[in-house]
Order: structure tokens, then sequence, then C-alpha cells
């Protein structure tokens, strides 16, 4: 059977909260079969029963044990999969000086190792979906501060420049089988994550809490959600290895003399 004949499947990590959720009820509404992976369960008082199109699975994208269990039972339900959106992400602030070697070590196991793995698990089903002629994407979820970084987040901004230059190469390498693979940096986003991290304030890091951006407000998770689906859709055919910025003009310049605005939204 042609892919084109059946739903597209999505892989969808960090499904259950923040972009990833945001993500996976767009795709669902958009008529796609969608596996939601993610450490934690969804929020809720679990009442309510998953849409039909949706398959939750408990995964540590941190884990390469815990990764390819997820992918061994994604590939029991489904022979092909059309993309892969890897949303699920940490973010610890604080100076570099003072950051644990463990909290280090956990910023780029999820938010760098965690895709790569993701990934190499996907690729035989995506290459399904290409030999069965379909699509196959893979989108990453960096970030703005990958591409200029802040004080009090430089670890979190180094695995997310990591993660953007994997995004290039894996392009490249992948080229040859048709899987396209970009990455989206969204700036400020009103998520749980950034709700937590305001909260905290960055005592003793020189972190700043999150504020507008040039465009006068954070994104909301559709903001990026838009973008995701244009690098899913056939418009974006022709585009690979790309690192797209949505932070509402965030990085276009600075406010004055070379410094960040005194409200400055960068993650």
């Amino acid at each position: 059977m042609n892919a084109a004949d059946t739903p597209p499947v999505a892989v969808v990590t960090g499904s259950s909260s923040g972009i990833g959720l945001a993500t996976t009820a767009h795709l669902l509404q958009r008529g796609w079969r969608v596996v939601g992976l993610d450490l934690n369960p969804p929020s809720g008082d679990g009442s309510e029963s998953p849409p039909p199109d949706l398959v939750r699975i408990r995964c540590d994208v941190g884990s390469p044990e815990s990764v390819e269990a997820a992918f061994r039972e994604i590939a029991g339900l489904h022979p092909r999969v059309d993309a892969l959106i890897c949303s699920a992400g940490i973010l610890r602030i604080g100076a570099l000086d003072a950051m644990a070697v463990a909290e280090f070590d956990l910023l780029f196991a999820v938010n760098t190792r965690g895709p790569w793995l993701c990934a190499r698990a996907a690729l035989p089903l995506l290459r399904a979906a290409r030999a069965a002629g379909g699509t196959a994407r893979i989108v990453f979820a960096g970030s703005i501060s990958g591409l200029r970084p802040k004080v009090g987040s430089g670890a979190y901004a180094a695995s997310k420049a990591a993660l953007h230059t994997l995004t290039g190469v894996l392009a490249v390498e992948l080229a040859p089988s048709g899987i396209l693979v970009n990455a989206v940096a969204p700036g400020t986003v009103d998520t749980p994550m950034m709700e937590a991290v305001g909260a905290d304030g960055g005592a003793g890091g020189g972190f700043r809490p999150s504020g507008a951006s040039p465009l006068g407000r954070v994104a909301q998770p559709a903001d990026v959600v838009g973008v995701i689906d244009f690098l899913l859709g056939p418009a974006s055919g022709y585009v690979t290895g790309v690192v797209l910025p949505v932070d509402g003009g965030t990085r276009a310049a600075y406010s004055a003399a070379g410094s960040p605005p005194a409200d400055d939204p960068r993650p």
C-alpha cells in the first residue's frame, strides 16, 4: 500500500507539555496518527482517554535503552514513520563556574544526545516511509540561545548549539535517502518550563526573567507549531539543514550600543 493511502504517522518527543503537547494536538487535528514519547505522564487526573489516533509511550530520551525500547514498540504499531519531531528538552540556569557536573551532563543528555538517539532509532521507519512513496521529515527543537547565548544559561545554550550542528550534518548525511532534517529555534515561549524558570528568577546566575520580543510579546506554542507544520509540509520539500529562528525578531538586532534590550527575552 502506498503511504499516501494511509494517514501519516508522527513521533513527537516531549509530547505531554509545551511545544510537544501543542504539536501533538495540531497533528491529530490534521489527521495524523501520533506516537507521543515523554518521561512524565500527561497532566490531568487520568480520567480522559487519549484520542484513538494517539499512542503514548513512556521514554527517557537521554537513555539509549529507553529510546531503543520505545522504537521497538513503535515498529510493532506502525510499519513506517513519516515525521519525527524532537521537542523534549530541559533548561538549567546558573553560572558556568557554579554548575554541577551532573546538571551539565543532564542538559546534554536530554537536549543533544536525546534527539540524536531518537533520530538514529527512527531511521529504519523513516526510510520505510520514503520507500512506500511518502515523505520523511525530522524536526528538532533548538533554541535561539543556541544562536545567541545568554549569560546564566550557558550550558543550555551550548547543548542547543550542538543540536544545531547535528541538524546540519545529519541533513547532508541523510539527503541521499530523501529524509529532510531541520530545526526550529524558538525564543521565549509561554510554556510550563519557562514559567518554572521565571518563578526561580535565576538568582545568583545572572539569568534575567523573560520579557517581550520586538513584536511586543513572548511566543505561544502555536507560533512554533505553525513553523513545524511548514517544515512537515510540501512547501518545504527543498528545505533541509536549516535552523529557523522563531523569536519575534529577538535575534535580528541589538537595541543599542551592542547590548540586548533591558527586557531581553532570550531563554
